[in-house]
């Protein structure tokens, strides 16, 4: 019998700001489809307390929305702690979230970032159809990585 792993998917946006709510959307289809071994965690933004939530889980996936014209759905891993320091609790990335949660509860997970491109960040709480597409292409690839056991 298979090992199943805890991953958890922490969707970041405002779901009042458009394309910004694509990673809470992403999220919500994430638990429609009933992975074995899925939690969810929806957040405006990334922020130290999560790194007490996140530590529990063998793997983490970060969906956020992003403008990179070269990629619709860029899923990437997070392996190299990062020296930056905290300027503001309030304003930290993937990184950043990475590096504090491996030096205080160091161990062998998983973590990587979904960015998503999108188009529109103005007030609004309807996805572009791009953001609507790139959503449905991260769904299925984030799927995919978590029934094919990484």
């Amino acid at each position: 019998m298979r090992n199943i792993k805890k991953t958890v998917v922490v969707g970041v946006g405002n779901t009042l700001r458009s394309d910004d709510g694509v990673g809470i959307y992403i999220c919500s289809e994430l638990e429609k489809i009933n992975l074995q071994g899925l939690s969810v965690i929806n957040t405006h933004q990334l922020h130290i307390e999560l790194v007490e939530d996140l530590n529990q889980f063998d793997t983490i996936i970060i969906i956020d929305a992003g403008i990179n014209p070269n990629c619709e759905v860029s899923f990437y891993p997070i392996t190299e702690q990062n020296s930056n320091s905290i300027h503001s609790s309030h304003n930290i990335d993937a990184t950043l979230l990475f590096s504090l949660l491996q030096n205080l509860y160091p161990s062998d997970r998983s973590f990587f970032v979904c960015e998503i491109q999108v188009q529109n960040f103005e007030l609004g709480e309807n996805l572009s159809s791009m953001a609507l597409i790139n959503a449905g292409k991260a769904v299925k690839s984030i799927t995919e990585f978590i029934e094919n056991g990484y």
